[in-house]
């Protein structure tokens, strides 16, 4: 059954008849009813939702149908309360108004002891009408039948229960898609909730890693090509690190990096703008210390679980570590090429030399292939390649200038 068919839980009808409740009264049952509908439709739209945008639309349009009704019958139930108090008149207890004597003061006439009206017709005692009119004080279930005048048969005769019957209860608990959206949910709340704690980041302060998650998807990758685990990676420290590669790297992937927190969000709106413009995603606005989380502990698969995650602990390593220590672990572990990680490793392998002899221009060549490592090569004939080298490098001399 879809979340559309599920069927609407309807509350007994109370057995307090309509006209002691007053004004207030019904306008309160007019509400209640309404915020179930409300709730139902959200329930609903929860359920709705993991169908797709469809989903989704179709959600919106019923709520505001199903919210539009009930504020219709908040209305209704008020006017017609102030109405009848209106004309001077009540209510009977089946809601219809009463336009008898009796309903306007007057003692009604219930007929002889012999059980006939005035009109001939058999009456009743009004608290025997009442009962009558409420299954739910009524010694016989609803929908049987009178007993025929006379002593019943007892092969023929409906057996009726020996105290008044209740009103059996209405459903209760949410619908079973709603239950597995909320399980789902959970789990995958519980699942990012723990990275606020866990895996650890202080020990990151002295101790280098000595694989990190990226690696090991770029081993996945190279088993399944029937390659061995083969990659290059040196650490040194930063003071051994030349700093035109330190300076092209933050000018290229980050250059906010000395100011900020942990997140640019003006180089997030600007990344998110463009994306829009070229409808792909082009840009992706992450800070080093980001980068550096996806590379210590995740994957490059795009989620928004995984961004989320990614957030956490690029807070945590923000708040831990220092950005010098941040800096080192990121030019020691990203990726230059294909099995090629580090700065070291990089410098030796495109130029033959250690990342301490780096020139600006081996520098900006470097910093510029970063996006995309696999596909362009700082020593290779790219044309996007050299573009990006030579603005990279434009900025380095005004910064090199400057100091």
């Amino acid at each position: 059954m879809s979340p559309t068919e599920l069927p609407d839980i309807r509350m007994p009808a109370p057995a307090v008849p309509r006209d002691e409740r007053g004004v207030a009264g019904r306008a309160l049952h007019g509400v209640g009813w309404l915020v179930g509908r409300m709730l139902r439709g959200l329930a609903l739209g929860i359920a709705a939702t993991g169908r797709g945008v469809f989903g989704a639309l179709r959600w919106l349009a019923v709520s505001v149908w199903r919210m539009a009704g009930g504020l219709w019958a908040v209305m209704a139930h008020v006017v017609g309360a102030l109405s009848g108090r209106k004309n001077g008149k009540g209510t009977g207890p089946a809601g219809v108004m009463s336009g008898t004597p009796g309903a306007s003061g007057m003692a009604p006439d219930f007929g002889d002891a012999s059980g006939t009206g005035s009109h001939g017709g058999p009456t009743m005692p009004p608290e025997d009408a009442d009962r009558r009119s409420s299954p739910f004080l009524s010694m016989q279930p609803p929908g049987t039948p009178p007993p025929a005048s006379g002593p019943p048969s007892p092969r023929t005769s409906p057996r009726t229960p020996q105290g008044p019957t209740r009103p059996r209860a209405p459903r209760s608990g949410w619908p079973l898609a709603v239950r597995l959206v909320l399980l789902v949910a959970l789990l995958l709340g519980g699942d990012i909730a723990r990275y606020a704690v866990w895996p650890p980041v202080a020990m990151l302060a002295k101790q280098n890693p000595a694989i990190t998650s990226f690696m090991e998807y770029r081993q996945a990758q190279w088993a399944r090509q029937g390659r061995g685990p083969s990659y290059r990676q040196t650490w040194v420290g930063l003071g051994n690190i030349s700093r035109n590669l330190v300076l092209a790297v933050t000018i290229a992937e980050d250059d906010k990096f000395w100011r900020h927190e942990g997140f640019d969000l003006d180089g997030m709106e600007e990344a998110f703008l463009r994306n829009i413009e070229e409808g792909r995603i082009a840009a992706g606005g992450s800070t080093i210390t980001q980068q550096l989380a996806k590379n210590l502990w995740f994957t490059p698969e795009k989620s928004l679980s995984r961004k989320v995650k990614e957030a956490i602990m690029a807070w945590r390593l923000e708040r831990e570590l220092s950005k010098r220590r941040i800096l080192e672990l990121y030019l020691n572990v990203v990726e230059w090429g294909d099995g090629v990680f580090g700065a070291e490793a990089a410098a030796r392998h495109h130029y033959g030399k250690s990342a301490a002899a780096l020139t600006s221009w081996e520098a900006a060549r470097l910093a510029a292939v970063l996006p995309n490592p696999l596909r362009w090569s700082p020593t290779g004939t790219s044309r996007g390649v050299q573009v990006r080298a030579s603005i990279i490098h434009s900025r380095m001399e005004r910064r090199m200038g400057d100091g």
